[in-house]
């Protein structure tokens, strides 16, 4: 896993999934997965990487857990929930997604990751090892 790319490993895992009959289940990038208490549903505000306990806000809950438990079992709930066809909070996208564009990178200058700049009369593409570059596409 160590030189794949995330995107690589759950286009990977996607496909695996379906292939022997189930779904994935994919949390939206921003999901409060740790800040999230999984006793009560009360949201920290704030939560350094730093702190490995979790320890709810709300007096009325208390709950003090391990940081990684408490993310696995929102992960967990959010996965019921889904399969349930509750949704997140009213998300009628089964996979969470916001449609802010949360699973697409967006680099300097509006260019998404991914996506080419449009071809122009002044880009030419050369191929093949004799362009210099190991048959790699290069664009100038």
């Amino acid at each position: 896993m160590s030189d794949a790319g995330f995107a690589e490993i759950r286009r990977q895992l996607d496909y695996k999934t379906s292939w022997h009959g189930g779904r994935l289940v994919v949390a939206d990038r921003w999901f409060p997965s740790s800040k999230t208490c999984s006793a009560c549903g009360v949201v920290k505000a704030k939560l350094r990487l730093s702190d490995r306990v979790f320890r709810c806000d709300n007096t009325a809950c208390g709950l003090v857990i391990d940081r990684d438990l408490n993310a696995a079992h929102n992960l967990a709930t959010l996965a019921e929930d889904i399969m349930m066809g509750a949704g997140v909070a009213g998300n009628p996208d089964p996979n969470g997604s916001k449609g802010r564009g949360a699973d697409r990178k967006t680099r300097a200058g509006g260019q998404v990751a991914g996506k080419r700049p449009p071809r122009t009369a002044s880009t030419r593409a050369r191929r093949g090892p004799s362009a210099g570059n190991g048959g790699l596409l290069e664009i100038h």
